[in-house]
């Protein structure tokens, strides 16, 4: 038996203690409720107990390691308080994914630089602390104080949800470049190849987040910069056992990646891990958008795009549902 197989069991063993602790203080305190009416205890129908943040952590770990030692994953579906979609703050795209992303969905976004992808993500940032729902950045490429600045201008209170525990980032950028990281709440990992320190600080931030929310979000700019340093074998694998982890614990994710630097075998088969992609393209002086995957959506036509400071609208699209 190996130590995860041994960790699981544990963990099994820990929560059957826990429910024999629970149904025999239910018991005591129905003796003594039933005691001081007056009246024979009868047996009733009991509400389904409601699950601590530390059994949910329990559950989706040991859920999460059955999962990862089995192939094909399959996830169990999400309580009825994670909601089905989630907004990712911009209307008309809103409205062309027929009400936001699915939780937990993995979506790559896909674009040349200034195509409007990183709008996109910075959006979606803003609208997570809008609505508290906590959210997780990956840098590898660009500053934490560039992102703050960019989410700023959206949504100002970044400060403040960042103390509060709403944002958390993971600095994969300064010692790039041999500077401090730029967050005093900030987990530094020292060099792109050191992805098992990248997927601890993960699991550690996702389990903060999960011990108060029963869903969250992550954005990871970008994975291009992984591209250039890893193996082709050993990037695919690590992007696949990271989102297969984040959709267990029902994480909505959106991983940047830049277009045309790379052999389109490798592009297809990052997308072929995801759930869908949202792709940018450039003609002339137009940006087009187009949604793949993502379940039902408005459109799969190239959408034209109008970018502005902080936002972007899009061209009109067929207002119908399709798979």
């Amino acid at each position: 038996m190996d130590q995860n197989d041994k960790a699981v069991q544990e963990l099994k063993q820990l929560m059957n203690q826990l429910q024999q602790l629970l149904d025999r203080a239910q018991a005591k305190l129905s003796e003594i409720e039933g005691g001081s009416q007056g009246v024979p205890n009868q047996q009733t129908t009991q509400a389904p107990r409601p699950v601590s943040p530390t059994q949910h952590i329990i559950q989706e770990r040991i859920g999460s390691s059955s999962r990862m030692r089995s192939s094909p994953i399959v996830t169990s579906q999400p309580p009825t308080a994670r909601p089905e979609k989630l907004l990712v703050g911009i209307e008309k795209l809103d409205d062309l994914l027929g009400g936001g992303l699915r939780t937990s969905s993995n979506v790559l976004l896909v674009g040349p630089p200034y195509s409007g992808k990183d709008i996109l993500a910075w959006n979606f940032i803003a609208r997570s602390l809008q609505d508290k729902i906590p959210v997780m950045i990956i840098t590898t490429d660009k500053s934490i104080n560039d992102i703050k600045l960019e989410v700023s201008r959206i949504y100002p209170d970044v400060e403040n949800a960042e103390a509060a525990g709403l944002l958390r980032f993971i600095d994969v950028y300064s010692r790039s470049i041999q500077t401090q990281t730029q967050s005093q709440y900030a987990v530094t990992i020292d060099n792109l190849i050191n992805v098992s320190s990248l997927m601890k600080a993960t699991d550690s931030i996702s389990s903060q987040f999960l011990a108060t929310k029963p869903y969250y979000r992550l954005v990871f700019t970008s994975l291009t910069s992984y591209l250039n340093e890893l193996d082709e074998k050993i990037y695919i694998k690590f992007i696949q056992q990271f989102a297969q982890k984040r959709k267990s614990e029902y994480c909505t994710s959106l991983y940047l990646l830049e277009a045309g630097l790379f052999d389109k075998k490798v592009v297809d088969a990052i997308t072929y891990l995801m759930d869908g992609s949202i792709t940018f393209k450039s003609e002339g002086s137009k940006i087009y958008l187009r949604v793949d995957g993502l379940g039902v959506v408005r459109s799969r036509d190239w959408v034209e795009v109008f970018l502005h400071e902080t936002t972007f609208e899009l061209g009109a699209f067929t207002l119908e549902k399709i798979r």
